[in-house]
């Protein structure tokens, strides 16, 4: 019994200390009240994020909560018919009381519908199943960047390449952008940047890269959800200007001119004139427009004078890049819980294509016209924008939004503006060579790889004007459950003119062509419902997407004189759709679960599985399906095709230290089915006997998995950061369709059999973006000098692995290595600046502005020599074909590396 003494007093201890910490344990406590009245609020629900911790307030309007651990929490506070209340950075002590009141204000919006934050944002929200970044406008602010396009691109799991965004492995017409509510997505190309939107007039941006909810369709990879600005109770506006050329002696310049308007507040006719007469308008209305230009010479050769679509647009094209967006928004608060709003966006882009891609193009610099640039071709790209949307909240719980758009956009790609009857053969007749060999015979060699003479070889014409009709209801049926229901629908208009090399042939539409004009539509319906249980939130949606690719498909699969439609595939497309109002009908089911689970107080793991689809682009389908060329290798679009399907996983940690450091680390897993992709065909024709020819169907496939972590710091009320890190790989059957088309062209060996890396596979990226600013009155001092005050700076630093390329492992015989991309060039560097510093005079806010791009000048690849694996240096060993060949890619092109430094100085006024 003795020996047993020792270890019951140990027992008796630290019963005592459990015991004691348990006395001692920590509790938030308040009293809730309205807001106007200051009477007492019973039944709130006061919760804490992330945790099991919660209470109701009592008919005293008190709450408590108990058991907490020492640390710091968000508290947030709901009842119906009021503002849900966040207070942030709660910090509780160990054995204490915290003291957290609320004083919450009535409305008529449904509940959530509208939510107050005091105290500092949150750095993550605890009950969100999918991968998601918001940016607000104060944070674009103090970034480098000038498009939603440059904010896209800087986050995680993003990748950039050749000027076209890729999410999580994704291809370029993968992801989904909406302004406003609404799809800005080209049904020609899939591309959904056609919209260009400078980010001064975005409100906040939300990028979701994994597990987007049922609302969002025609999206395998990501969703950019923008909000535009709009007008407030009061007048503010802006002028910024930024250039170049005002530090030319200092830097290089590229003749480079940004300007920048924001106007917004009340309505001023309905304001003034109306009452003037005896009328007036209920409830507020307000406005807000937004007008910006960037032109540029950029860093690459230019014409002397660029030819756009139409004359009258001539003076908006005085430089070789040429960017524009205006933008006008009226938002109409009738009452309190119904509101109306009519917004416009309207974009030109004027230039050679550099740095766009098109439908049928990559785009890039055109090295071999580089001695002509006059006579290549000059890209007028449109885009309109027109939402008109209500909103009714028909009580506390339940609200609708009912929306009526119009999307059109358009490019016109000529050279100097002309119809393609005028077009003179480009020719490559300079120098003239004269080679003997050593019998003594002499070979004439004409050209050396650039146009001398003539015109470049396309012309392109394309429009799709796109009208969409949309509503969704959002009710909180109970405490438990909130769920979204709405459906959409879309008509299009689309045509397409593509002439290649109209010189050639008897047809007089050259040796490469195609029209089309269709109508399709296509629409969606869903339904979710977000559950809340004790300790976890389930997200589940299902969502049924339908599209009619329209009566020219039908007519074409009708007539048996459809060269490229076989027998089979007649009775295919008739199995395989349905048909409702006389046309033909494909349809998709896409289910989606999402669980959000705190397993502390300050970690939450959540998940995701999900089914995302998308219709196959209209190149895919319509090419060529009534038009045939003389060209030897074409390529038909398909009828048959059937949308391309994404299964996802992603499972998610996030850690919260304290309320100003933060840690997210999550892993995905995609499987993509269905990528079309060029095959060839056999049939035989009465007309033609056995032929063959190449379409698009769905044979490919890909898969994406990468590992991503972000960690959030606020160090002081100046300082703040955030470090990324991410790890992925990409593979896949091939990276574009026209693989089969380059190996039958002789531009390709062979198609890989099994999977290998896609083009725009990078490994890894580890990036940092620190933000300073010194406010009023801070009075920070460094060894005893007072620092002065109101100014700040920027800093986004990314290190990324190099591009994909296929090695040359014999020079002599220009043998490559087996994968297409097996290898990578080098990692590059970058670092972007902005400092600023604010002035007050006469109750007008100024600010100096200093934009440095690419600090240290890094040589970012853009093209690279398949022998050495980075860009073309003098000196270097070079491929055979890169000799004579101009198809191939000239070993001193310019476009081979990046931009490189930029800086940028300017003035912002604001009032």
């Amino acid at each position: 019994m003795k020996s047993y003494k020792p270890l019951f007093i140990l027992s008796l201890v630290c019963l005592w200390c459990v015991s004691a910490a348990w006395a001692q344990s920590s509790l938030i406590r308040g009293r809730i009240t309205d807001k106007r009245t200051k009477e007492t609020l019973p039944g709130v629900n006061v919760s804490v994020p992330g945790t099991y911790k919660g209470a109701v307030t009592n008919i005293d309007g008190v709450y408590e909560i108990r058991d907490l651990a020492p640390g710091d929490y968000d508290l947030k506070a709901s009842l119906i018919g009021y503002t849900v209340q966040v207070r942030t950075g709660v910090h509780v002590e160990q054995g204490k009381t915290t003291q957290i009141d609320f004083s919450l204000e009535a409305t008529v919006l449904a509940l959530g519908q509208s939510v107050e934050v005091i105290g500092k944002k949150p750095l993550f929200e605890t009950d969100i199943t999918a991968s998601q970044q918001h940016i607000s406008s104060e944070e674009i602010e103090q970034k480098v960047v000038e498009s939603v396009t440059d904010l896209v691109g800087e986050q995680l799991g993003v990748v950039v390449q050749d000027n076209k965004i890729h999410i999580r492995g994704g291809r370029a017409d993968e992801s989904l952008y909406i302004i406003d509510g609404q799809s800005i997505k080209d049904p020609l190309s899939g591309y959904s940047n056609t919209l260009y939107v400078n980010a001064a007039a975005v409100k906040e941006l939300k990028v979701i890269t994994g597990g987007f909810d049922a609302e969002y369709g025609q999206a395998m990879s990501g969703v950019v959800d923008i909000e535009t600005k709009e007008g407030a109770d009061h007048y503010s506006g802006g002028v910024s200007v930024k250039s170049d050329n005002l530090a030319k002696g200092l830097f290089p310049s590229f003749n480079t001119d940004i300007v920048q308007l924001t106007l917004g507040g009340p309505e001023p006719l309905t304001r003034r004139l109306l009452p003037a007469i005896g009328l007036r308008l209920p409830g507020k209305l307000n406005f807000f427009l937004s007008g910006y230009g960037n032109i540029s010479d950029t860093y690459l050769p230019q014409a002397d004078k660029l030819y756009p679509a139409k004359a009258s647009y001539e003076k908006f094209a005085p430089r070789q890049e040429n960017d524009w967006h205006l933008m006008g928004k009226l938002s109409w608060e009738i009452r309190p819980g119904r509101k109306v709003s009519l917004s416009h966006d309207r974009s030109v882009n004027i230039n050679q294509g550099y740095f766009t891609s098109l439908a049928t193009d990559i785009g890039g610099f055109p090295y071999d016209y580089s001695k002509m640039l006059d006579h290549y071709n000059t890209l007028t790209k449109e885009a309109n924008l027109t939402t008109l949307q209500w909103i009714h909240t028909l009580n506390s719980r339940t609200f609708y939004r009912m929306t009526l758009s119009r999307f059109f956009t358009s490019i016109h790609s000529a050279v100097q503006n002309k119809h393609w009857s005028d077009y003179q053969e480009g020719l490559d007749l300079l120098p003239i060579l004269y080679i003997p060999d050593s019998e003594g015979n002499v070979k004439t060699r004409y050209g050396d790889g650039f146009y001398d003479t003539g015109d470049a070889e396309g012309w392109y014409d394309y429009f799709s004007d796109n009208w969409t009709i949309k509503t969704d209801l959002t009710t909180q049926p109970n405490d438990k459950h909130s769920i979204k229901a709405g459906l959409e629908a879309r008509y299009t208009d689309m045509q397409v003119v593509d002439i290649n090399a109209p010189w050639y042939g008897e047809s007089g539409l050259g040796r490469n062509h195609d029209y089309f004009r269709v109508y399709p539509n296509d629409g969606a319906l869903y339904l979710q419902d977000r559950i809340t249980y004790d300790g976890m939130i389930v997200n589940i949606g299902l969502r049924y997407d339908y599209w009619f690719p329209g009566k020219y498909v039908d007519d074409a699969i009708k007539d048996s004189n459809t060269v490229t439609i076989t027998d089979a595939a007649r009775v295919k497309y008739k199995d395989e759709t349905f048909q409702l109002w006389g046309l033909r009908g494909k349809s998709h089911l896409s289910p989606r679960l999402g669980i959000s689970h705190p397993v502390t107080d300050n970690d939450v793991l959540y998940l995701h599985y999900g089914h995302f689809s998308q219709q196959p682009k209209g190149q895919y389908v319509y090419a060529k399906l009534r038009s045939t060329s003389e060209a030897t290798y074409q390529l038909f679009g398909n009828p048959n095709l059937k949308p391309t399907t994404t299964v996802a996983y992603e499972l998610g940690l996030k850690h919260r230290f304290n309320a100003n450091q933060t840690l997210e680390v999550k892993a995905y897993y995609k499987d993509m089915f269905d990528y079309p992709t060029a095959a060839t065909v056999r049939k035989y024709s009465p007309r033609y006997g056995n032929i063959s020819f190449l379409m698009y169907v769905n044979m490919d496939y890909a898969r994406a998995r990468g590992i991503e972590m972000r960690f959030r710091r606020r160090y002081s009320q100046f300082l703040s950061g955030n470090i990324d890190f991410t790890y992925a790989l990409a593979t896949g059957k091939s990276s574009t369709p026209n693989t089969n088309l380059l190996v039958a062209a002789g531009k390709v060996s062979e198609k890989p059999l099994g999977e290998s890396r896609l083009s725009w596979d990078r490994p890894y990226r580890l990036s940092t973006d620190l933000y300073f600013d010194m406010p009023e009155k801070a009075n920070i001092r460094l060894a005893g000098v007072r620092l002065p005050e109101k100014w700040g700076v920027t800093l986004r630093w990314e290190y990324e692995s190099g591009k994909r390329y296929r090695r040359i492992i014999d020079v002599a015989n220009n043998v490559y290595e087996k994968d297409e991309y097996g290898s990578l060039s080098d990692p590059w560097m970058r670092l972007d600046l902005k400092w600023y510093k604010e002035f007050e005079l006469f109750k007008t806010h100024l600010a100096l502005l200093v934009e440095a791009e690419n600090v240290f000048n890094a040589r970012v690849p853009r093209i690279i020599n398949p022998v050495t694996g980075r860009p073309y240096q003098p000196g270097d060993v070079i491929p055979v074909s890169w000799y004579d060949d101009p198809d191939d890619l000239p070993a001193t092109n310019p476009a081979r590396y990046d931009w490189p430094r930029r800086v940028m100085t300017g003035l912002e006024i604001r009032f």
